[in-house]
């Protein structure tokens, strides 16, 4: 589920074809044990810069968090960190270069009530964010500078201020838990001083599919693994993965799905696969975000987030000018049953 960028060496060799070593010529020879020594990769999803491994432009992957089960979950559920959280992808992928024009996208996956799409083909257009996003650069720069956190919960209703490097420290770096309610989670995602940090946001490259006269909100953030933003809804818009991996939900307007507004992405994650009974009538839609992708949100379509890494994003939310868009109900926002 990802546009391919494999900076790593593939080699086969059939051994049929290989000669006994006396037989071979000496620059043969020093080929062949080069080609054995070099490591096969089937990765898929590279970063130019990666050279630490468990790493991605600094900020760890999946797995190399280095704490046992019963800290990062609570009881029920050890050893979730290690517990892949991926999944197929029923989300169409498309790459941005088959949507020669905006009408192209529009009567693709705009009309007729939307239809979320996953965006392939980013990565270029964003290297030098994506330099800038790299932990330590970021750290560097912005570590000492004062941000906005919101509860992890449908609402969001609290607000506390903290330092990014505080943030960083003491959130993205302890993965989410089982035993932390969706209130009492801390997680940085909006709110930006726009002001302060335009040296960063300027150098963002929006998606292309976005016109060029829309009035257009960024909201930039970053998140621990396991953290997320529980199920939602608002208007429509993109959101890209910078760094890392962001694994999505989806489902339409209606029926409204049911859940506990202040439960966390997390729990919801791993109750929505042990109970699928409550959702048998929500016909959910699931698909992984890598770097570089993004993925297209349709006006009023509940959904929900999970980083599966420590995971840097920008979402840009478009305020189109099509009528029927305008007119979306507001009763639906932010509407829930339990």
């Amino acid at each position: 589920c990802s546009k391919l960028f494999d900076s790593s060496i593939s080699v086969g060799h059939t051994p049929a074809l290989i000669m006994p070593p006396r037989a071979m010529p000496a620059l043969q020879l020093v080929a062949l044990i080069f080609a054995v020594w070099v490591p096969v990769s089937t990765s898929t999803h590279v970063a130019d810069n990666e050279h630490v491994p468990g790493e991605s432009f600094g900020w760890r992957k999946h797995g190399a968090s280095g704490h046992s089960g019963s800290e990062m979950t609570g009881a029920g559920h050890p050893g979730i960190e290690m517990a892949d959280l991926d999944g197929p992808c029923t989300v169409d992928r498309v790459d941005v270069s088959q949507f020669p024009t905006l009408h192209d996208f529009h009567t693709a996956h705009r009309a007729n009530g939307g239809l979320p799409v996953v965006v392939t083909g980013l990565f270029d257009a964003n290297r030098e964010f994506r330099e800038m996003s790299h932990k330590d650069a970021l750290l560097k720069r912005w570590g000492d500078a004062t941000i906005v956190l919101s509860t992890a919960n449908t609402h969001s209703y609290s607000k506390v201020t903290k330092t990014l490097r505080e943030y960083v420290d003491e959130h993205v770096s302890i993965p989410q838990d089982l035993k932390t309610p969706g209130n009492e989670t801390l997680y940085w995602f909006g709110d930006n001083d726009h002001a302060s940090w335009s040296p960063h946001f300027e150098k963002y490259e929006r998606p292309p599919l976005i016109p060029h006269d829309a009035d257009v909100a960024l909201s930039f953030g970053i998140g621990g693994a396991n953290s997320g933003v529980p199920l939602h809804v608002h208007g429509p818009g993109f959101s890209e993965t910078v760094i890392g991996r962001k694994r999505w939900w989806l489902a339409p307007p209606t029926p409204k799905p049911r859940f506990d507004p202040n439960a966390t992405a997390l729990e919801w994650v791993l109750r929505h696969s042990e109970k699928t009974k409550n959702h048998k009538d929500v016909p959910f839609l699931a698909c992984t975000v890598h770097e570089g992708e993004a993925i297209y949100f349709p006006n009023g379509w509940w959904h929900l987030t999970l980083n599966l890494d420590e995971s840097v994003f920008m979402s840009s939310f478009v305020n189109y000018a099509w009528v029927a868009e305008a007119e979306f109900s507001a009763k639906n926002d932010d509407a829930f049953e339990l």
